[in-house]
C-alpha cells in the first residue's frame, strides 16, 4: 500500500482582505467611534437633565446602560488583543 503525499496549496490570497472590504483596523475603528457617540450620549442626556430638561428617567437610565455596557465592551476587546499581543510575544521563532 502506497501513502501519497497531502497536496495543499496555500493561497496568498487567503489571509487577505479583499480590496475595498474593510479590514481589522477599519473595524475597530468604527467600533471606537460607536463607543464614543454611546458616552457622548450619555453625558449630553446628563447635561440636559441638571439644566432642567424633562426627559423621563427610563430613557436617561437606558442610555447611561447602554452606555456603560458599550464602554465595558471596549474594555473586554482590549484586553483581548493585549492577551494576543502577549501570547504572540511569548511564542519562541
Amino acid at each position: 500500500m502506497e501513502i501519497k503525499p497531502i497536496n495543499l496549496t496555500i493561497s496568498p490570497e487567503r489571509g487577505r482582505a479583499k480590496a475595498g472590504s474593510p479590514g481589522f483596523l477599519d473595524e475597530l475603528s468604527k467600533f471606537i467611534h460607536w463607543v464614543n457617540q454611546e458616552q457622548q450620549k450619555a453625558e449630553a442626556i446628563k447635561d440636559a437633565v441638571l439644566k432642567g430638561a424633562d426627559i423621563p428617567l427610563h430613557q436617561m437610565v437606558v442610555e447611561f446602560e447602554k452606555a456603560g455596557i458599550a464602554l465595558n465592551l471596549l474594555i473586554q476587546v482590549r484586553n483581548k488583543l493585549v492577551e494576543a499581543f502577549q501570547e504572540l510575544n511569548r511564542m519562541q521563532v
